[in-house]
């Protein structure tokens, strides 16, 4: 991972409340912040020269969760609920599998 990906997501992400609710918007942030020619490029070129230059979306991802444990207070709480309620369906559902010993 470069370590300017950890520095942009950061910024990204506290400048700009709409990036925290939408992995896609951010990682267009941080390609169009590390690599401005390249955005002006169309997706298929994007997608394929991305890994070239250092910059993968897992990369983005992980920091943006990072950042989120170093900053639980600016998580989107309507988010939150949705990710609880769908871990909570899991769980149910797993439940219901496990055979009675």
């Amino acid at each position: 991972m470069r370590r300017q990906i950890k520095k942009t997501v950061y910024k990204i992400l506290q400048e700009e409340p709409y990036s925290r609710e939408n992995d896609g918007y951010l990682i267009m942030r941080v390609i169009q912040e590390l690599e401005p020619v390249m955005f002006k490029n169309n997706f298929e070129e994007v997608m394929q020269n991305l890994q070239f230059r250092g910059i993968s979306f897992e990369g983005i991802t992980r920091a943006r969760r990072k950042f989120f444990e170093e900053n639980p207070n600016l998580k989107i709480k309507k988010t939150e609920i949705a990710r609880r309620k769908k871990e909570e369906e899991y769980f149910l559902e797993y439940g219901n599998h496990i055979p009675k010993i």
